[in-house]
């Protein structure tokens, strides 16, 4: 009786281990992910200080898998002088982050971006209002900054300018800080009507679920 108990004790001990395991194993799988992100916009001038704006969004997630997020919207960028740009945008968005949940959200944003040289280097300082209308959930607002740095550089004959940049969330919902980005890459204009910027990001993020994520992204700007 003691020798059966003892290897019952022994085997109810390896599945609680197991499955202690397992459960991790899962729930680190839905805190980060690797993903891809590409965004195009559309700039169409109507005079030198506004521009009128089209955004279109995919990501693909879940480890490279299948799509997460879409966005499409639109936006006009006035151009107050050359170190201050303010651009109101509205966004549609429909998120499926993991099999199981899926967020649509209208979000009006109000962005203000202050970009001036000091020497070859150009400094940008992006700040985000965006009010976010969720269906089924509380609404919400979220304050974001971008600090980024560029420079000019070459490869031979190839010419661009390569940037780092971070950007910290500030959350109203949770009255918190919760999510920073970290990112570097390389910006490319290849004509008057098309410029592309190629990059790597790392999301930080311990309450979204995934929250933590490693990006590889593209940014195009048409000019038709």
């Amino acid at each position: 009786m003691r020798r059966a108990f003892i290897v019952t004790f022994a085997i109810v001990l390896n599945l609680c281990a197991a499955a202690t395991s397992s459960a991790q194993t899962v729930a680190a799988a839905a805190r980060e992910d690797l993903q891809f992100w590409n965004e195009t916009q559309v700039i169409m001038p109507t005079n030198e200080r506004i521009d009128l704006m089209l955004f279109g969004v995919l990501r693909m997630g879940r480890d490279l898998a299948r799509p997460v997020d879409e966005r499409g919207g639109a936006g006009v960028a006035f151009k107050t002088n050359k170190f201050l740009t303010i651009t109101p945008t509205w966004l549609y968005i429909a998120q499926q982050p993991t099999a199981t949940s899926k967020n649509i959200e209208h979000r009006l944003v109000f962005n203000a971006t202050f970009k001036f040289p000091l020497g070859k280097f150009a400094f940008t300082d992006r700040n985000l209002i965006e009010r976010r209308l969720r269906n089924g959930r509380d609404d919400f607002t979220m304050y974001r900054n971008r600090l980024q740095i560029d420079h000019p550089a070459s490869l031979g004959s190839f010419n661009f300018r390569v940037f780092v940049a971070d950007e910290v969330w500030y959350d109203s919902l949770q009255n918190a800080w919760t999510r920073n980005r970290a990112s570097a890459g390389i910006i490319k204009q290849f004509s008057p009507r098309f410029t592309a910027e190629f990059f790597y990001l790392r999301q930080n993020d311990g309450r979204a679920r995934p929250g933590d994520a490693h990006v590889i992204g593209t940014l195009f700007k048409l000019y038709p």
